[in-house]
């Protein structure tokens, strides 16, 4: 089926229409026109700017365009999809429209495509007034291409996430607040901008290279840490074919997760191999963008460990964490279900249980994690082996103990369930840090769940390893508990729905 005779689109096309697109258009010409008119003002008298060149010039109005089509293509689009989809969830036409003929593809596409409109034909008139800005501002033509190519590229991608947010969000402003989020997470990696990868799924590096490579300075120090190209374990890559390579390897499993909401609302967004595929993908590329700089030998490089006071591998662990935990929320089955299959073949034991918990994607993602975390200490392993096990130790049992602890709060709290998590996370997480700024104590701070990998990779020189060692042992044995708690709960719940079918 043709996009023009998709009924989802061309509902969303009249909506948008009939609520006025002219009003917005017209905003976005104006914007445009004023920093259009500010290089038409420079060219004709340059005494009155600061700008070295009309070259300069160009680019600092047209880096405004950018800025503007970035807000309102990608934010504003972001925000109408997964608001539109929570809207209409919520007043019962989602599941109206899922009734009807159309495949679920022709549902998301639909809404992919029609409810952002409005932004596109706003980006559209912006593109259009930047064009003319990099030709009067004798600007290279690759300048508009490829950047315009990173910000609609970026557009689908961001606009593929809303779709998966307004099926899973209950309320429509709590989409919005998911990219909120995001950029919050992406103001950090400023500090090593060639080496952290949200640098590329947010396409900031990418855009900013084709801005130095037409730059006159050439590779001066204006660019900083944004000179020259990221490589992955060592080999160079451009920063526009890196970008648009992970977001179509990450959209090809967003879209398959959204395919498979849209066709049955309770299945979970990945299963268990596309979580760790995925996963994978994320945290190899990851891991080497950031492995030529100990070639695979930390922590012996010592003049390279940080990269302006930044630790890098720190920050990389951390990012782990909170990218297996969302994947490990993402990919949980209900316990309902888990139980539903179970009694349905007859299984007596928790085998099948296990099996289907997001327990067992957990130890999954942790064995990628640690095979990703390898690559950085494979050839000084003899000197670092302290260190590898205190990461990898600490990943296994966070993974674990947030699956754990999931699945059981589902279990014995039901719809009270993200409450308890919420509690026991910040009790085992953050309560430690809170403790140790009010009695002044470091070592409290130690016992957080995410204190010891942070620290040990931060910090390789530590003479207190041993110590985080066993912490991450103290934690383990944490997990070990929480299981033994997890499997009472599911026997005894297997056991009532045992005697009730009796």
């Amino acid at each position: 089926m043709k996009l023009n005779d998709n009924p989802i689109f061309l509902t969303q096309k009249r909506l948008i229409h009939r609520g006025g697109v002219l009003a917005a258009v017209l905003i976005a010409a104006l914007i445009g026109l004023s920093l259009f008119s500010g290089l038409v003002a420079y060219l004709a008298e340059p005494l009155n700017f600061d700008f070295r060149s009309p070259q300069d010039a160009g680019k600092m109005f047209y880096g405004w365009i950018i800025g503007v089509e970035i807000l309102v293509l990608v934010i504003g689009g972001f925000s109408r999809i997964s608001n539109t989809l929570a809207n209409e969830r919520k007043a019962g036409l989602w599941d109206s429209n899922r009734l009807t003929p159309l495949r679920p593809s022709q549902l998301v596409t639909g809404y992919w495509f029609g409810a952002p409109l409005r932004e596109f034909y706003m980006a559209v008139v912006l593109a259009g007034i930047g064009l003319a800005i990099v030709l009067l501002g004798r600007l290279s033509p690759m300048l508009w291409m490829g950047t315009q190519i990173l910000i609609f590229s970026t557009a689908l991608f961001f606009g593929l996430l809303a779709v998966l947010a307004g099926l899973v969000v209950q309320r429509p402003q709590n989409g919005l607040a998911l990219i909120v989020v995001f950029f919050f997470f992406q103001f950090p990696s400023f500090a090593a901008p060639k080496f952290l990868i949200t640098n590329f799924l947010l396409p900031v590096f990418g855009i900013a290279n084709f801005f130095r490579i037409t730059s006159d300075a050439g590779n001066s120090d204006v660019f900083g840490n944004w000179n020259g190209l990221p490589s992955v374990f060592n080999l160079p890559i451009y920063p526009l074919l890196l970008s648009l390579a992970l977001q179509l390897l990450i959209g090809v499993f967003v879209w398959r997760a959204v395919i498979r909401k849209t066709a049955n609302p309770f299945l979970p967004l990945m299963l268990h191999w596309e979580a760790v595929a995925l996963f994978a993908i994320l945290i190899v590329v990851q891991q080497g963008l950031v492995w030529g700089i100990w070639d695979g030998t930390f922590p012996m490089s010592v003049n390279h460990r940080f990269r302006d006071g930044f630790p890098l591998l720190s920050g990389v662990h951390g990012g782990t964490i909170l990218v297996a935990m969302i994947f490990l929320g993402f990919s949980s089955q209900q316990p309902e279900n888990v139980r539903v299959q179970a009694m349905r073949l007859g299984v007596k034991n928790l085998g099948a249980i296990f099996s289907g918990s997001a327990v067992s994607l957990a130890l999954g993602l942790a064995a990628v994690a640690a095979a990703a975390l390898l690559t950085q200490c494979a050839f000084s392993l003899g000197n670092s082996w302290e260190i590898y096990l205190i990461a990898i130790g600490n990943l296994l049992s966070v993974f674990v103990i947030f699956a754990l602890l999931l699945e059981f709060c589902r279990l014995r709290f039901r719809r009270r369930a993200l409450g308890f998590v919420a509690l026991w996370l910040f009790v085992l997480c953050a309560l430690p840090f809170i403790l140790a700024a009010v009695f002044t104590s470091g070592g409290i701070a130690r016992l957080s769940l995410l204190a010891p990998g942070v620290i040990a990779l931060a910090d390789p020189d530590n003479e207190n390893l041993n110590n985080l060692l066993g912490i991450v042992g103290g934690h383990l044995g944490i997990a070990f508990l929480l299981f033994l708690a997890w499997q009472q709960q599911w026997k005894q719940l297997l056991a009532k729905a045992s005697a009730a079918q009796n």
